[in-house]
């Protein structure tokens, strides 16, 4: 976005970014969502800058790496995309019903809700994660309660609606991640598919 509304401001037009800005992000009126039923998906791909999208791509990658230990490729992506929609519908929501942003025209960026989904999965399913860094070593569950209390401690601002979402990403973790724990004994594959494919590995070499 940031390239092309510069392109669009040395041709002179304008315009053209802001329309494009307007497509693509999730609106907080359901009657401009009507106009455009892709920005439930397309928001999250959407930054407001350079800073953005470096953090968000950082914590992305430092839990993804986890949980990629012990799920399949398609389970991230369905934690994330129900992060990112359930994120969208309660932001949509509180402009919808609640007094003070009842009416406010808003638009909805950036992949926070879906990470913060894959984050508090991660801490419920592995809890017992180390994030290592140089001379110490910080379990990852307290990364993730840092920056929980840092989205509740801005909740009443003006940009509630951005956190509100975060935290419906980060409840719809924890329950996709307790629904798979409790359904370990039951669907062992949805877990340890590379420790299963190692063990399948050095059983045919055992037996060679």
């Amino acid at each position: 976005m940031f390239l092309f509304n510069t392109g669009c401001y040395i041709c002179g037009y304008q315009d053209h970014g802001t329309w494009l800005y307007t497509q693509l992000t999730f609106p907080s009126l359901y009657p401009l969502l009507l106009e455009r039923p892709w920005a439930i998906i397309t928001y999250s791909f959407i930054h407001k800058g350079f800073i953005d999208l470096f953090w968000d791509m950082f914590i992305l990658y430092l839990f993804g790496q986890r949980i990629r230990a012990v799920t399949r490729s398609k389970h991230i992506l369905r934690l994330y995309f129900l992060g990112q929609i359930v994120g969208a519908i309660v932001f949509c929501t509180l402009y919808q019903f609640s007094p003070p942003f009842r009416g406010i025209v808003t638009h909805l960026t950036g992949p926070s809700a879906a990470i913060y989904a894959i984050m508090v999965a991660v801490c419920v399913l592995m809890p017992s994660l180390r994030l290592y860094c140089f001379f110490f070593s910080l379990p990852l569950r307290y990364v993730a309660f840092v920056l929980l209390v840092i989205t509740l401690m801005h909740l009443p601002t003006q940009h509630t609606g951005y956190y509100l979402a975060q935290l419906a990403g980060a409840l719809v973790g924890y329950v996709y991640a307790r629904f798979c724990k409790n359904d370990l004994d039951v669907n062992r594959s949805f877990f340890n598919a590379h420790s299963v494919s190692r063990t399948k590995m050095s059983i045919s070499v055992t037996k060679k």
